[in-house]
This record gives structure tokens, C-alpha cells and sequence, in this order.
């Protein structure tokens, strides 16, 4: 028997798909079969796949308010946390939280298909971009588990009892509050206690950056250790590792080195032309200076959905350009001087880097994340042993305007507070508390 109603609220949806789907395009409906007691999502269409995407906005709305899904052997699975939805190549919900009967709770990403053999031809376990599944789900499910290309096994998750809008007793919201109490981080009742708790989860994590940059200033030296710093920063979330990579691979007193030899007018593209081959982006038009390690994989750089702007080669001009920018003084100590004048505004303003015939290398945004994220919390780790000259790092870092909102920060402010209280993020200071707490709720477990 066949249920001609359409599931949830996608009428506008379908609505839309259909306007766009004209002159011989596809027709989609959507229905629910029932049998023998369960439930299936069906698609009547022509020539077309079904979207995925209205699979993910039932997970998304209703996952966390069901008590009746089970993995395919039968386990009970509560999702605590959805997720945050992808926005790159890779699993449809990310960092999402869930407790399975045998496992306890865990925490990791979320991949969607309508049919669970979807993702074999989709090529999902043989990409290591879904080594983070910890559910797999599915409408038509044929095995219990998902091998991804670490080798590790997914359960399977039958998503039938998405199709059904969940009732009063199980009408409920996730409360992450309750895990980040046991961080250390209880709910405010407040306004004003949420901006305690944020500023003090900001501060947790600028300390934790400055250890760290003060435990790579012992190891590599400051200049390298600033440097890798600065590096992370512009490979934003996507290509962060890669960067680091890059980094350890065209170490900052090679560039240093050999780019004071190079003509002053021809610096920079002498920089860029090493990074670049290095990275394995681009065909080498330039040899690498000896003491630079191999050319990395173009694998190993994540490049889909990446707008133009955001390139890794677009950035690494500008990593090029800030170095030569302090060739002389030292990457370390010209920063280092810079910030210890306490201006914000002069800091970013000299860690950006205009576009000649096109999208900055480094606007304003990625200029205050660098000092933010790393510039700062480097100061902050030098100072300890180098005098109170520039011990004001902290108190710059309190002070810092509020940087560009991202999906996390975004995610968690919705997730954390309530709308009334959104205003309370209103420095970086409290941006980072955002982003502390979501590294807690990673690690929680």
C-alpha cells in the first residue's frame, strides 16, 4: 500500500525542483510504502536520482528527536548531536555526536544514501575523506556494517524511522551543555554568565596555542615555528595539514636564505616559485634550492568545492609575500615588534596582502585569524622568557574586534545559546570560547 503524503515540509521543495526541472526534465515524487510494518522512502522519477538532500534534512530535524533507530544488527543508536552539515568533499554531517548500545558514546561524521550500496558506487570506502564515518545510514540497507578506507567499520543505521515525525515522548532537544559540564563548562543561566563562560573558553584556548607555539620555539627556533604557524592559518580547515606539510618541507631558513641572494624586485616570485613547486600544484618552472625536502603529492591537497579565492596557490602567494615582506628584520622579529605596539588595526594591516588582478592573496578576514590564531598566541609564548616587552599579547588578544563568522562558530552559537543571547559574541575572544568548546565536545569522550 502506497501513502500518497509527502514527508515533513519539502512541498516547497519539490516545489522549486519542479520549476527547475521543465522542457523534458525530471519529475519527482516523493511517497511513503508501507510493508510489512515498515517504512520506505520511494521515489517515483524519470531518468534522474533522487536528492539526497531531503534524506539530510530529515536527519538534521529529526534525528536527535527519535528513540527508535538501530543499527542494522539491531542496536539502539540516540543521536545526542546531528552534526554540522558538510560543506566540502567529504561525509554529508560532520563532528556529529551519538551513543550506540556496545560502542558508548562517540563522536565523528555522519554519511547519507538512500540505498546503502550508494556509497560503494559512489567510491566512499576508497576515499579517505570518510575515515571520520561512525554512522553510516540508509533507507534500503543490506548489510550491517560499511568498510571505509582505514579499514574500520561503520554500523549500518536504518533511517525508516525518520519517515515518521516523532512524537510527543520522544519530542526532545540534544543538550550539549550537559557534556561540556563535565569540561569544566556548566550551562549559564545568564547572559552575563555566558559571556563569562566564553571568555574564559577563549582564554583556554589561546593558552593552549601559546604552549604549543612555545614547545615549537624550543624544537624548530622562532622563526620556523611562527612560520608554520601563519602557514596553518591559510590553508584554512580544508588544507591545514597540507600547509603544514609545506611548511616542513620548504623550511623558512632555506627561504630565507636564498631569497636574500635573489634581486629585491624579484624576491618574491623566487619564494612563491620554490613554495609552489614544493606543493606539487604546479609543473616545477623553478629548481628548489637545496636543504627543500621532495615535492609533495597533489593527493594530498583537498581541492573540490574550494572556491577560486581560497586556493592553496592563491595562498601560498601570500604566504610568499609576508615573508619577504619581513626578510630583512625576520619573520619572528618583525611581527613580534609589530604586535608589542598594541594596535590591532596596524597588525592586521600588515599581515594583509592585496590582490594585483584579482581576489586578495590575504584580505582582511585571514589577515585578523593570523593574528588572532597564531601572531598572538606566539607573542604571548616568546614573552615568557623574553620579558614583559611583550606581555601585552594577552590583553591585545582580549581586546581583538570579532573576526568573521565560520561554520563552527556559526553551529555552535546556534547549538549553545539562545537567539536572545547571540549578541554575546561579540570579540574574537569569545569566538575562540566557541571554538574551545566544540574541541571539548570533540575530545570529551
Amino acid at each position: 500500500m502506497r501513502d500518497h503524503r509527502y514527508i515533513g515540509n519539502i512541498d516547497n521543495q519539490i516545489a522549486k525542483e519542479q520549476r527547475q526541472q521543465r522542457a523534458g526534465m525530471v519529475l519527482v515524487t516523493y511517497t511513503i510504502e508501507h510493508t510489512e510494518g515498515r517504512h520506505r522512502f520511494v521515489a517515483e522519477e524519470r531518468g534522474e536520482k533522487v536528492p539526497e538532500r531531503l534524506l539530510a534534512k530529515l536527519w538534521r530535524e529529526r534525528a536527535a528527536r527519535q528513540s527508535s533507530l538501530r543499527t542494522q544488527a539491531g542496536k539502539p543508536v540516540r543521536v545526542v548531536y546531528p552534526g554540522r552539515p558538510g560543506t566540502a568533499a567529504g561525509p554529508d554531517f560532520r563532528d556529529a555526536i551519538v551513543e550506540v548500545e556496545g560502542l558508548g558514546t562517540v563522536r565523528g561524521d555522519v554519511e547519507l544514501h538512500l540505498r546503502q550500496r550508494d556509497g560503494d558506487a559512489h567510491g566512499r570506502g576508497g576515499d579517505p575523506n570518510y575515515n571520520g564515518v561512525v554512522i553510516h545510514g540508509a533507507l534500503e540497507v543490506e548489510s550491517e556494517q560499511t568498510r571505509l578506507y582505514s579499514g574500520v567499520q561503520a554500523p549500518l543505521v536504518d533511517l525508516g524511522a525518520l519517515l515518521n515525525e516523532p512524537g510527543p515522548a520522544e519530542d526532545g532537544v540534544f543538550d550539549l551543555w550537559h557534556l561540556l559540564a563535565g569540561k569544566g563548562f556548566a550551562r549559564p543561566e545568564s547572559e552575563a554568565e555566558a559571556t563569562e563562560v566564553l571568555e574564559r573558553a577563549g582564554d583556554a584556548r589561546f593558552m593552549a596555542k601559546a604552549q604549543w607555539l612555545g614547545q615549537s620555539i624550543n624544537d624548530l627556533g622562532p622563526d620556523q615555528a611562527l612560520y608554520q604557524a601563519l602557514m596553518e592559518g591559510l590553508g584554512y580547515s580544508t588544507n591545514r595539514r597540507p600547509f603544514l606539510e609545506l611548511a616542513s618541507r620548504a623550511p623558512y631558513g632555506v627561504l630565507e636564505a636564498e631569497a636574500k641572494q635573489a634581486a629585491p624586485d624579484g624576491r618574491r616570485w623566487k619564494i612563491y616559485g620554490w613554495l609552489a613547486a614544493c606543493s606539487g600544484l604546479t609543473e616545477a618552472y623553478t629548481t628548489r634550492p637545496r636543504g627543500m625536502g621532495p615535492a609533495m603529492d597533489r593527493k594530498e591537497w583537498r581541492l573540490f568545492q574550494v572556491r577560486p579565492s581560497n586556493h592553496p596557490l592563491r595562498r601560498i602567494m601570500g604566504a610568499a609575500q609576508i615573508i619577504e615582506r619581513y626578510l630583512e628584520s625576520g619573520l619572528a622579529s618583525g611581527l613580534v615588534e609589530l604586535a608589542a605596539g598594541g594596535n590591532a588595526a596596524k597588525l592586521t594591516k600588515r599581515l594583509v596582502v592585496a590582490g594585483s588582478d584579482g581576489p586578495a592573496p590575504v584580505g582582511t578576514g585571514r589577515a585578523r585569524d593570523l593574528a588572532v590564531n597564531a601572531v598572538l598566541p606566539f607573542v604571548h609564548a616568546r614573552g615568557r622568557w623574553e620579558g614583559p616587552r611583550w606581555s601585552n599579547a594577552l590583553d591585545l588578544y582580549r581586546g581583538f574586534p570579532k573576526l568573521a563568522d565560520n561554520e563552527l562558530t556559526r553551529e555552535m552559537k546556534a547549538q549553545l545559546l539562545p537567539a536572545h543571547w547571540h549578541g554575546t559574541v561579540s570579540n574574537a575572544r569569545r569566538q575562540q570560547g566557541l571554538l574551545h568548546l566544540s574541541a571539548l565536545l570533540k575530545g570529551a569522550f
